[in-house]
C-alpha cells in the first residue's frame, strides 16, 4: 500500500474562498498510474474553511503510482457548485515533500495541477503532464476571451487595445476578482465618492464661489491634510515643480526648435532668461522644454452639465526654462495655435498669466487622466493580463513571474467601462475632453501609441529628459530609472535561470503564442498596426526587456501617475478638470474673468470626489517586492525574490535620504508606496 500525506491550504484573502462541498482528490504518479478518487473529509469538522491548512491521508492499493506528478481536485455532493479557492497542495511521499501550487478557484469541474517547478513546454517529458498543459491552455482560451471586435465607433472597444470580454465585474472569471480587502476599499471609495459629492453639492450648491480661496471649502469635509503646495500654488516655481515632479512626469520634452503654430519669440521672453541669453541660445544649450497639448484641437468637448454649451479645452503649449539656479520655470504659454495674442508670459498682466496657467493645467489634467494614466497603464496592463492567462499555463515561468503584476487590472477596468467612461457617467460629464467616444482623446492617442512609450529609459532619452546636468531635480526620472534597473535585474535572474540560451526562447511555443496574441489580438487587432510590440521573441534579452516593461507599467508607472491625484487635483484652481469660457487674449483677464472661467461647484465637487477615491490604497494592499502567492517553488528563484526585495529596501533608504533635503519630498516611487499591480 502506498500512503500520501496531503497538506491542503485554503486561501484567506477572498470572500467565499472556503467551501462546504466535498473535496475529492486523485494523484497521478511517475509511472502513469493513478490513485482512485478519494473524498477528503474529517468527521464532525468543517473542512476547507477560509485560511485553514489541513492534513489528509490518501492510501492506494494496486499498481504502483510512485512519486506524485499530478494532483487533481474536484468538488462533489449537493454543494458541488460552491466554489473553492485552493492555495496549494503539499504531498508527502516516502519522506519527500512535493509542492503543487494551485492558487485558483475550483468551480464546476476538475482542476489538475502539476508540481510547482517552472518548466518550459519543450522540456516536459511526462506524457500526462504534456497533455495536461495543453488542455489547460485550450480551456483558458475559452475562459479568457477577448472582447469581440467592434464593428462601429459607437462601441467603447473601437479604436483602442483589446480587453476582457465581460459586460460587468461579475462576468469576470473568478481568478480576476478582488480580494476582500480590495472589495471593502472599493465599496468605501465608491461610497466616499457618492457621499462627498452629495455633501459638497448639498452644502455648497446655493452658495457662491466668490474668490479662489472659496474652492477650498469643497474638500474640507474630506479631512485630507494639506502637506504641499496650497499656499504657493500661484507661484511660477510651484507651477514648474508640479510639471517636473508631479503626476504627469512624461508630458513634456526638451525643445529643439519652436514648433509650427507656436508664436513664442525671443521678444516675449526677453528678461526671463539669464543675462545675455536668448531663446535660441538656450534652446541650443538644452535649457528650454515644451509641453505641447495642441493635439487636442479635434477632440470632442463634453457638454457642460445643465447647459447647452460645451466645456472649453485650450489647445495650448507651454515653454519652460531651467534657470542658472536649477529651477524649472514657465516662461510662456500660448493658449491657441497660430494666435499670437494668446501668448502669455510672467511679464504681462498678473490675471492674464494666472488664467493662462489654469488653462494649461486643465489640459494637463485630461491628458494625464486618459492617456498617461488610463491608456499607458490600466489599458495596457489588461491586454498583457488577458494574453498571459490565455496562453501561458500555470507552470510556465513567465506566468509565475507576471501573474501577480497584471491579474487585477481587468476588474478595475471593467468597472471603469461601466461607471467612468460612458457619456452619462459623472466622471465623463465633469471633464472637458471626451474619453472614448469618437472623436476622443484616447482613440486619437491610440493611433500613435507605441511600445516605446512604456519603455521608460528609452522614452526619457527620446524626449531629451535623461541628462541630470541639463534637467536637475527631475526626481521621477532618477527614481524610475533606479527602480527599473532593480526590476530588470530581478527579471533577468529569473529568465536566465529558466532559459539557458536563446534557442530556449525560440523553441518555447507557449511564450511565442503569448507574444503573438499580445501583438496581433491585443494591440493590432483593428488595423494590423502592432505598435512596436513584437509578435515573436528571439533572445533572452528581448524577453527580459519585454517582461520588465510589463511589470513596470503595471506597478511603478501606475503608482507614479495615480496616487498623487488627490494632492494635486483637490484644489480646483491649481488644476481644473475643465474650463467654461474661451481662452483669453492678452489684457482680457481680471479677477472676475478668472472666476467665471472655472467650472463651478457642481463639476468641481465631482472632480474632487473622484480624485479622492482614485488616490486611496486598499486595506490589504501589496507592494513591490511582496509575493502574495507562492507560485515559484524553486529555492533559487525564491532567493532571487528575496534579493529583489532587499534591493528595493536599499532604494527606499536612498530616496528617503534624498527627500530629507527637499522642501517637497517626491514619494510616488518609494518602493513601499508602489502596489504590485493596478487595482484602483
Amino acid at each position: 500500500m502506498e500512503t500520501y500525506k496531503l497538506i491542503i491550504t485554503t486561501n484567506d484573502r477572498y470572500l467565499g474562498a472556503g467551501t462546504d462541498a466535498t473535496v475529492c482528490v486523485k494523484i497521478t504518479g511517475v509511472t502513469g498510474n493513478d490513485t482512485k478518487w478519494t473524498d477528503l473529509d474529517h468527521f464532525f469538522q468543517d473542512d476547507f474553511e477560509r485560511g485553514k491548512a489541513e492534513l489528509y491521508t490518501v492510501e492506494h492499493e494496486g499498481d504502483t503510482v510512485g512519486e506524485p506528478v499530478v494532483v487533481q481536485l474536484k468538488l462533489t455532493g449537493i454543494l458541488e457548485s460552491d466554489g473553492w479557492l485552493c492555495d496549494d497542495v503539499i504531498v508527502e511521499y516516502n519522506g519527500h515533500r512535493y509542492e503543487f501550487p494551485v492558487f485558483d478557484w475550483i468551480e464546476g469541474g476538475e482542476v489538475a495541477v502539476t508540481r510547482g517547478e517552472a518548466t518550459l513546454p519543450q522540456n516536459v517529458t511526462h506524457p500526462q503532464c504534456r497533455e495536461l498543459r495543453s488542455k489547460e491552455v485550450e480551456n483558458n482560451l475559452k475562459k479568457f476571451e477577448w472582447q469581440p471586435p467592434a464593428v462601429s465607433d459607437k462601441e467603447l472597444s473601437w479604436g483602442v487595445n483589446r480587453y476582457m470580454k465581460a459586460a460587468h465585474y461579475f462576468e469576470l472569471p473568478s481568478i480576476l476578482r478582488r480580494t476582500q480587502g480590495k472589495l471593502e476599499s472599493m465599496a468605501g471609495s465608491g461610497l466616499t465618492v457618492a457621499l462627498n459629492a452629495g455633501k459638497n453639492l448639498f452644502n455648497n450648491l446655493f452658495s457662491n464661489l466668490k474668490t479662489l480661496d472659496d474652492y477650498r471649502e469643497l474638500y474640507k469635509k474630506l479631512k485630507y491634510e494639506s502637506k504641499l503646495h496650497f499656499f504657493s500654488w500661484k507661484t511660477d516655481k510651484e507651477f514648474g515643480r508640479q510639471v517636473l515632479t508631479g503626476i504627469s512626469p512624461l508630458a513634456f520634452e526638451r525643445c529643439t526648435k519652436i514648433p509650427n503654430g507656436c508664436d513664442v519669440t525671443n521678444e516675449h521672453v526677453c528678461g526671463l532668461l539669464a543675462e545675455g541669453k536668448t531663446l535660441e541660445s538656450e534652446i541650443k544649450a538644452g535649457k528650454i522644454y515644451i509641453a505641447d497639448y495642441s493635439h487636442t484641437y479635434d477632440v470632442e468637448r463634453n457638454d457642460i452639465p445643465g447647459s447647452n454649451k460645451k466645456f472649453v479645452c485650450a489647445d495650448c503649449r507651454a515653454i519652460f526654462y531651467v534657470n542658472p539656479q536649477g529651477d524649472f520655470l514657465p516662461i510662456a504659454i500660448q493658449l491657441c495655435p497660430n494666435d499670437e495674442e494668446t501668448v502669455h508670459t510672467p511679464l504681462g498682466n498678473e490675471h492674464d498669466w494666472l488664467l493662462a496657467k489654469m488653462y494649461f493645467r486643465a489640459s494637463v489634467r485630461s491628458t494625464h487622466e486618459w492617456i498617461y494614466h488610463y491608456l499607458q497603464t490600466h489599458a495596457a496592463s489588461e491586454t498583457f493580463c488577458i494574453a498571459m492567462f490565455r496562453n501561458l499555463p500555470r507552470n510556465h515561468p513567465m506566468y509565475k513571474l507576471l501573474r501577480q503584476h497584471v491579474r487585477t487590472a481587468p476588474a478595475i477596468n471593467t468597472d471603469a467601462r461601466v461607471l467612468l467612461v460612458p457619456n452619462g457617467s459623472l466622471a465623463n460629464k465633469s471633464n472637458h475632453l471626451s474619453k472614448l467616444n469618437a472623436p476622443s482623446s484616447v482613440r486619437k492617442s491610440y493611433k500613435t501609441f507605441n511600445l516605446n512609450q512604456l519603455d521608460i529609459p528609452a522614452c526619457l532619452k527620446r524626449k531629451g529628459l535623461d541628462d541630470p546636468n541639463l534637467l536637475p531635480n527631475f526626481h521621477y526620472r532618477d527614481d524610475a530609472l533606479d527602480v527599473w534597473k532593480a526590476m530588470e535585474q530581478y527579471v533577468a535572474n529569473v529568465v536566465n535561470h529558466h532559459y539557458t540560451c536563446d534557442k530556449d526562447i525560440k523553441e518555447d511555443y507557449e511564450l511565442q503564442s503569448f507574444m503573438f496574441d499580445v501583438a496581433h489580438e491585443g494591440f493590432g487587432w483593428q488595423d494590423n498596426d502592432l505598435r512596436g510590440f513584437p509578435d515573436k521573441l528571439n533572445t533572452r534579452y528581448e524577453l527580459i526587456h519585454m517582461a520588465t516593461i510589463i511589470i513596470f507599467a503595471s506597478s511603478a508607472q501606475h503608482a507614479a501617475v495615480n496616487f498623487g491625484q488627490m494632492e494635486t487635483y483637490r484644489f480646483i484652481p491649481n488644476a481644473p478638470g475643465s474650463m467654461i469660457l474661451p481662452p483669453h487674449k492678452r489684457g482680457e483677464a481680471d479677477e472676475q474673468r478668472v472666476m467665471d472661467s472655472l467650472p463651478g461647484v457642481v463639476v468641481s465637487s465631482i472632480l474632487i470626489s473622484f480624485s479622492f477615491a482614485l488616490s486611496e490604497y486598499a486595506k490589504d494592499e501589496l507592494f513591490l517586492g511582496d509575493v502574495p502567492d507562492r507560485l515559484f517553488t524553486d529555492p533559487k528563484v525564491i532567493e532571487m525574490q528575496v534579493n529583489f526585495k532587499q534591493e528595493l529596501s536599499k532604494l527606499q533608504t536612498k530616496f528617503e535620504e534624498r527627500n530629507k533635503k527637499l522642501k517637497y519630498a517626491y514619494t510616488y516611487l518609494l518602493p513601499d508606496k508602489i502596489p504590485i499591480s493596478i487595482a484602483i
